[in-house]
């Protein structure tokens, strides 16, 4: 609720008729800024301006916290009904008063406060003072609904915890912990008292309060609240705290500052300084020696049995120590300005042995050695732990012994502590320097000129310095060769303690394995490869061989049908282009099929994809293109793309067996250095278009989704898929110089995502008009002339077949070399059809760039079934060439032939 604006005490002239005593009181100079003639009376002063200088200056700090509060918490309500006590003329007046928050001049605030009753304080006098008494009171008191909300709190309080807008009006929030808000409410319930020290959030710190909780009830509503006292005993728990650890220090220091107190004569005061040590006092002028209960209760004796004499006490000693206690306690060995001491073992009475630390005083008097007074202290359960501590450290040593890597313990000055005898060994070179206390440093300096280079430090010492620093940090692995020709990897592990473990394990052998069984995988795949490829075209063969017999059948027969003749020749001509298609697709998983890389806009190839394969997908499969608007331009094989996409979707629809959502992407994104973290990426950092097609199918389990890129690996049922789709789609992907990767989860589908690399507008430009120069007129040459170079006469005779039958002046070699000569002896052919790997000198490319040394503009089309980029690149050829795949098919050739024709009659 807005705050009262009166600026001027003009705007409260209505004020001053009211009967009731109201005035202003600016709370930060602590004064009466206006009043009107009630209160002048009430106040007893004969004008406002000796009201205005009435002198407050006698209210306590509670009074002054308290007035702040209140025109804090009026920011929240219209007005608040208090009753105080106010001192008029020094005497007391018991008020109900009514206080508003205002703004005076300058925006300050203020309080406006109306005395609405009066009443006589003697009638009630105690609850006056008590109420007075709690008001002002220094104790924290505060009252709370059973829901947690803040109902009222006193000067103490609002000066802790800050007005009720705050956190503070929450008991929750106040106590920073739900369960002890929660148990206080269940005793106030129970009508218990809850008490309990905690921490809570002050306006100033985090403060440590002894709080009781009452239940009592709301005066105002009759609810039951619950009714909070706090102290603050912060001050108290830091000296508890203090004290803890003076006390935890105490034996310690006891210990330290005994050696430095002065040796009474008198036993008694031995005793009392030594405390629960047993004591011992051996009298040499009267004979007589002392033992104190508590030396007599560290071997099982008690007050009732006899105490032993010297001698007896000699018994008591292990044979072994005997002779070394007789020795520290002898007079002439003993020293008057220290004590000596001495650890020994004796018998208990039940038998077992106790460890004893002795020390020894002498006391002179008259020159001579007039008594020794000791304590012993039963140190069996140090020794115990000494013992262990050794065995475990010899155990820490054998086991060590036993590992089969050289393992080392630094201590915090990285001085070498122990270790085993194969971490010296792995050392070859530093094996002189590994001793006991010697500084790791000095061992990577002995080394460091022939190790720095290997990590790529120019400085041995930044060598040394970085791994020095490193091996503090975080566990470090360097992994390097030695002189020897081994393969080593060092470890350093920071310890708890400050210190390092290193560790140097010999994994040249690993290597080895490792990488024979790399070789194995290898030859596993191709094993599988050459398998399944031989399947397929064993039964496309088996197709082939049926149909020609059966027409041989029919030929010598005489019963020859065309129609059924042409059914015959149709299978063998499918089968042909079946294993052509097989042929492709393991040369895309090879990354050597051979493309027509375009520069094109990948969001038109995704929408051309997507509107012809709608066709041929269920009608309960959705499908959602999401493209990127600016889409960048790549450079791929358009078919090849397609393709792509097209296995990547049937692949989705066929994991969606009761229908879903299919969702094509398309989006730009910038890959670094650090884009891909598995399957050894390799891909060159910048700008790349990002093809995704994802399912909500079954996914792919995570124990096969590493194979699905393997040719013939498919899990797919029998008859559904060759396991040759991904394996074609990574190679085609690869091959245009990008990347595949898949990201799938058992139960919610998969996600396949194509990168391929950016092309700029202006090599986008470049070749779009590269690809669109020089076409040619219409070819109008009756009878071109074709010389043609294959080295398989019966690919030749069908080559030639052909082409004569389309009209064309047919040459043949069966070699490059032949093609050569004749070509020497006759320029004047307008084409060259050559296989581009044939016996003799001259390869295709070779042929092609003979040839043209003597005429530079002959056309050439090139047939292999290996035709990669690297195989013709950089030999010569022109741009222009034509390759095709083996095998062709009539019409692809032909075209071929009239393309190049075409373009080799512009050229003349």
């Amino acid at each position: 609720m807005p705050k009262l604006s009166i600026p001027d005490a003009s705007y409260i002239a209505v004020l001053e008729t009211l009967a009731a005593p109201i005035w202003i009181f600016d709370v930060d100079p602590h004064a009466i800024w206006w009043g009107n003639a009630a209160a002048q009376t009430f106040w007893k002063t004969r004008s406002l301006e000796e009201l205005k200088e009435r002198d407050f200056s006698s209210d306590s700090a509670t009074v002054r916290q308290r007035l702040r509060q209140l025109v804090v918490d009026q920011d929240a309500c219209e007005h608040l009904d208090e009753t105080w006590t106010l001192y008029p003329a020094e005497e007391p007046v018991a008020a109900t008063v009514r206080f508003r928050s205002v703004l005076i001049e300058k925006g300050r605030s203020a309080l406006l406060v109306e005395i609405t009753s009066q009443r006589d304080i003697g009638l009630d006098i105690h609850s006056a003072r008590i109420e007075e008494a709690v008001r002002y009171s220094g104790i924290i008191l505060s009252m709370f609904s059973l829901s947690g909300a803040l109902l009222a709190q006193n000067a103490a309080s609002f000066d802790c915890y800050g007005s009720a807008r705050e956190d503070s009006r929450d008991l929750v929030h106040r106590l920073d912990d739900k369960g002890t808000a929660q148990a206080l409410f269940d005793a106030v319930r129970r009508s218990d008292v809850f008490e309990a020290e905690i921490e809570v959030r002050t306006k100033s710190a985090n403060k440590t309060h002894r709080l009781i909780a009452h239940k009592g009830r709301d005066p105002a509503t009759g609810d039951i609240v619950a009714v909070l006292s706090e102290h603050d005993i912060s001050d108290l728990v830091l000296l508890r705290r203090q004290l803890s650890e003076l006390n935890s220090n105490l034996e310690e220091r006891v210990a330290e500052r005994s050696a430095s107190l002065q040796i009474s004569e008198e036993r008694f005061s031995l005793a009392m300084r030594g405390a629960n040590d047993g004591l011992w006092d051996n009298n040499l002028e009267t004979g007589e020696v002392y033992f104190s209960p508590r030396w007599l209760e560290m071997l099982g004796y008690g007050s009732e049995d006899p105490a032993p004499d010297l001698d007896t006490f000699l018994l008591l000693v292990h044979p072994d120590d005997r002779e070394l206690l007789h020795s520290a306690v002898s007079p002439q060995n003993l020293d008057e300005t220290k004590a000596a001491e001495v650890e020994f073992r004796i018998q208990h009475k039940d038998g077992h042995w106790v460890d004893i630390l002795s020390r020894a005083f002498l006391t002179i008097k008259d020159g001579r050695v007039a008594r020794i007074v000791g304590t012993h202290i039963d140190i069996s359960e140090r020794k115990h732990s000494e013992r262990m501590l050794r065995r475990l450290r010899d155990i820490l040593i054998e086991g060590s012994e036993a590992l089969p890597v050289g393992v080392a313990y630094y201590d915090q000055d990285f001085k070498l502590v122990m270790c085993n005898t194969l971490y010296k060994a792995m050392l070859p070179v530093s094996a002189h320097l590994v001793v006991r206390g010697v500084h790791f440093e000095d061992i990577l300096r002995n080394s460091a000129a022939y190790m720095a280079g290997q990590f790529g430090y120019d400085n041995p010492e930044e060598y040394v310095q970085e791994r020095i620093r490193a091996a503090r940090v975080e566990r470090q692995r360097w992994v390097h060769e030695q002189s020897s020709g081994r393969t080593v990897v060092g470890t350093e592990i920071p310890t708890t303690g400050n210190g390092v473990i290193s560790i140097i394990e010999d994994i040249t052998e690993e290597r080895a394995r490792q990488k024979q069984l790399q070789q194995a995988q290898k030859m596993e795949a191709i094993g599988q490869l050459t398998g399944g490829v031989a399947h397929d075209f064993n039964n496309l063969l088996a197709v082939i061989m049926g149909n020609l017999e059966l027409l041989q059948s029919e030929f010598e027969a005489q019963t020859f049908d065309i129609a059924e003749a042409e059914a015959l020749i149709d299978a063998a001509i499918g089968a042909v282009r079946h294993g052509a298609d097989l042929t492709s697709s393991m040369l895309a998983y090879a990354r050597k099929a051979r493309l027509d890389p375009t520069v094109l806009d990948p969001n038109q190839a995704v929408q051309e994809t997507e509107r012809w394969m709608r066709r041929t997908i269920q009608s309960n499969v959705e499908i959602e293109t999401v493209l990127q608007g600016g889409i960048w331009s790549i450079r791929v094989d358009r078919n090849s793309l397609q393709n792509a996409l097209v296995n990547l979707i049937l692949n989705a629809r066929d994991s969606m067996e009761g229908g879903g959502k299919l969702t094509i992407e398309t989006a730009n994104l910038r890959i670094d250095d650090t884009y891909f973290d598995s399957r050894d990426e390799t891909i060159t950092p910048g700008r790349y278009v990002m093809v995704a097609v994802s399912d909500v199918g079954r996914g792919i389990a995570p124990d096969v989704i590493d194979q699905i890129y393997d040719p013939f690996f498919t899990t797919k049922s029998v008859g559904k898929g060759t396991g040759l789709g991904l394996s074609m789609v990574e190679g085609f992907v690869r091959q245009s110089g990008g990347t595949v990767r898949v990201y799938s989860e058992l139960g919610k589908g998969t996600s396949f995502k194509l990168y391929f690399r950016a092309v700029t507008q202006d090599s986008a430009k470049t070749h779009e008009e590269s690809s669109l120069a020089g076409v040619p007129q219409e070819f109008t040459e009756v009878r071109p002339r074709i010389l043609l170079a294959e080295d398989k006469p019966e690919v030749m005779a069908v080559l030639e077949k052909t082409l004569v039958a389309a009209g064309y002046d047919v040459t043949t070699a069966k070699s490059g070399d032949i093609a050569y000569l004749i070509f020497e002896e006759d320029t004047g052919f307008n084409l060259v059809l050559t296989d581009i790997v044939m016996p003799g000198r001259l390869q295709g490319p070779d042929l092609a760039k003979e040839c043209r040394l003597l005429r530079p503009t002959v056309p050439f089309i090139f047939l292999s079934g290996y035709a990669s980029e690297s195989t013709v690149h950089g030999n010569g050829l022109s741009p222009d060439d034509v390759r095709l795949m083996k095998p062709v098919s009539r019409s692809d050739l032909l075209l071929a032939v009239e393309t190049c024709l075409k373009l080799g009659h512009k050229q003349s």
